[in-house]
C-alpha cells in the first residue's frame, strides 16, 4: 500500500520545536464524527499544538477544509489516509464499517514518516474516534498515548464501556422478548429500558454489533477519553466515569481513564451567532430568506439529521401533524427512496400552509437556521451533535429518536434536564398526526412549553460559561496538554 503525505520542508528543529506538542487526529470517515473532530483540532492548534489531521478514506472534500483557511499550514496540516472503498458499502450511519481496519498498515507507515521527520516535533499522542479502536495498535507500537474522541454524551460512554461486562454476563445481545425490561447496573446511568440502549448493541446478527463490541474493548486500553460534552451538562455521569476502573478486560490490569469533557465541539462564533459561521454559505439560502420574513421565536425547525430517512407515509403524516398544529414551521428532510415517484406530501399541503410553513428537501445550513432569530423550537432526532447545537442556542426541543444512542439522548433531555417534550420513543412505530400536533402545541402554545424553554435557557447559560474564558472546557483542555507534557518528559 502507498500513502500520500504532504511534504513539509524546513531546517533542524529549534528548542521550541522540540518542546512543542504534536497531536495526530484521526476521525471516523463520517461527517457526524469528523466535523466535531475538526473543530477540536482547531481548538488545539489555537493553544499552540502542532496538529496533523488525517483525512481517513479522503472522505472530506476541500470545501470542508475551508474552515482551516488562514491557519499556518506548517503547524496545522491535512494528510490523506487510505483509498475510499466503493460507495454504498457499510451503513448510512456508519459508512466504511467493513473497511476501517484496512487502514492499519497505511497508518503505521504514516507514523513512521512523522517520527522520522527531523524538522518537526514527533507525535505526542493520537486522538482518534471512538470507532477507530485499531489506532491503539499504532499507539502501542510507537509508545505514545491514545485519547479517544467520543462524539456522543457521557451517558453513552458509560454504556459503551460497560458493554464487555454485559456480554460476559450473557445479557448481550438483547433478547427481543425482554426489550421493555430495565437495566439498573451500568455505572452512573439511571435505570434504562433495554430497547433504549444504543442500536448497535441490539442485534447480534447485524455487522455493527461485533464492530461496536470490539471498539468497546479497545477503548478500555486508551489513556483517556475526550468527550463532546461539558461537565455542567452531565456532572453525575462524568464523576462516575472518573471513579470507575476500566481496562480490566481480557485479563488485563484495570486503570482509571482520564475523562475530559471538552465540548461542545462547534465553531467558536456559533455560541454568539457571529458572522463567521456563515463563511461556508456562498449565498443566502432559500430557507434562511424565508425565516427572515417570520416573527421572532415563532418557527419550529424540524429536521432528522443527515442520516435518518423517514418513510413516505410517515413524511405525509408528519406534514399533516404540522398543518394540524397551526404553528409556523421549517421542515428539512433527506429525500427517501422513491422508485414509484410517489408524492412526498399530501395534496395541497404546501398551498394550505403557505406563509407559515416552508419545506426543503436536501441539505440546509443548520447552524445558521438554529441561530436565526425566528426559530423558537426544534423537533429533532436527538443525534448528539444536533442536540448540542440546540442547547447552545437555548432552543426547547421535541424528541423523535430513531437510531444509535438517540433514545438515551431523548430520555436525558425529557427526564433528566426537562428541556424537551417527547413526540415518541424509538419503539413506537408509525406516529400519528394527532400525536405530532399535540406535542407541537404543548411546546409552542402551552404553559408547559415555557417551563421547558426556561430549563433549556439555563443549559445554554451553562454551555456559554463552560466554553468561555476560564470555563471548564478550557481547564480540561489545559489538563489534557499537561498530561501530554508529563508523558513527553517521562
Amino acid at each position: 500500500m502507498t500513502i500520500a503525505v504532504e511534504e513539509i520542508s524546513g531546517e533542524q528543529p529549534s528548542i521550541e520545536q522540540q518542546l512543542q506538542l504534536h497531536a495526530v487526529v484521526l476521525p471516523y470517515p463520517a461527517k457526524g464524527h469528523s466535523i466535531p473532530l475538526m473543530h477540536f483540532a482547531k481548538r488545539l492548534h489555537s493553544m499552540g499544538v502542532v496538529v496533523t489531521f488525517v483525512n481517513t478514506f479522503s472522505h472530506l472534500s476541500k470545501e470542508h477544509f475551508r474552515t482551516l483557511d488562514g491557519l499556518d499550514k506548517s503547524t496545522m496540516r491535512v494528510v490523506p489516509l487510505g483509498v475510499s472503498p466503493p460507495e454504498g458499502e457499510g451503513t448510512t450511519s456508519l459508512p466504511y464499517v467493513e473497511h476501517v481496519n484496512e487502514l492499519v498498515e497505511d497508518a503505521l507507515l504514516l507514523f513512521e514518516d512523522l517520527f522520522s521527520r527531523k524538522e518537526d516535533a514527533p507525535p505526542a499522542c493520537i486522538v482518534s474516534d471512538m470507532f477507530l479502536g485499531w489506532t491503539q495498535v499504532v499507539a502501542n507500537k510507537f509508545k505514545i498515548p491514545r485519547y479517544v474522541l467520543f462524539a456522543s454524551p457521557a451517558g453513552a460512554l458509560a454504556t459503551m464501556l460497560h458493554m464487555p461486562e454485559l456480554i460476559k454476563q450473557g445479557r448481550l445481545p438483547i433478547d427481543p422478548s425482554k426489550k421493555e425490561e430495565l437495566i439498573y447496573d451500568i455505572p452512573g446511568v439511571p435505570p434504562t429500558r433495554l430497547a433504549d440502549l444504543p442500536s448497535p448493541m441490539q442485534d447480534a446478527n447485524a455487522y455493527e454489533y461485533p464492530f461496536y463490541a470490539r471498539n468497546c474493548v479497545e477503548m478500555h486500553e486508551a489513556t483517556g477519553v475526550l468527550i463532546n460534552t461539558f461537565y455542567e451538562l452531565e456532572p453525575s455521569y462524568i464523576d462516575t466515569l472518573r471513579q470507575t476502573v476500566y481496562g480490566n478486560v481480557n485479563g488485563k490490569e484495570g486503570h482509571l481513564l482520564s475523562i475530559l469533557p471538552v465540548g461542545p465541539m462547534l465553531p467558536k462564533a456559533y455560541f454568539t451567532a457571529g458572522p463567521e459561521i456563515s463563511a461556508n454559505v456562498e449565498e443566502r439560502d432559500l430557507c434562511l430568506q424565508w425565516l427572515d420574513t417570520q416573527p421572532e421565536s415563532s418557527v419550529l425547525y424540524v429536521s432528522f439529521g443527515s442520516v435518518a430517512v423517514l418513510s413516505i407515509p410517515q413524511i405525509q403524516e408528519l406534514a399533516m401533524g404540522l398543518e394540524m398544529s397551526g404553528q409556523r414551521f421549517l421542515l428539512v428532510l433527506r429525500a427517501p427512496l422513491n422508485p414509484e415517484n410517489l408524492p412526498l406530501f399530501p395534496e395541497g399541503f404546501e398551498e394550505r400552509t403557505k406563509g407559515r410553513g416552508f419545506v426543503h428537501v436536501g441539505w440546509a445550513p443548520q447552524l445558521l437556521v438554529l441561530s436565526h432569530r425566528a426559530v423558537g423550537g426544534y423537533l429533532t432526532h436527538c443525534g448528539w451533535n444536533s442536540t448540542l447545537e440546540g442547547i447552545c442556542r437555548g432552543l426547547p426541543m421535541l424528541t423523535w429518536p430513531i437510531q444509535a444512542e438517540q433514545a438515551m439522548n431523548a430520555r436525558f433531555l425529557v427526564d433528566d434536564v426537562k428541556a424537551a417534550i417527547e413526540v415518541c420513543t424509538v419503539t413506537d412505530g408509525f406516529i400519528s398526526r394527532e400525536r405530532i400536533s399535540t406535542a407541537i402545541k404543548r411546546l409552542l402554545a402551552d404553559p408547559e412549553g415555557v417551563i421547558v424553554k426556561n430549563n433549556m435557557q439555563k443549559l445554554r447559560d451553562l454551555a456559554l460559561a463552560a466554553v468561555g474564558e476560564g470555563g471548564s472546557v478550557q481547564r480540561n483542555l489545559e489538563n489534557f496538554l499537561q498530561e501530554l507534557r508529563s508523558w513527553k518528559s517521562s
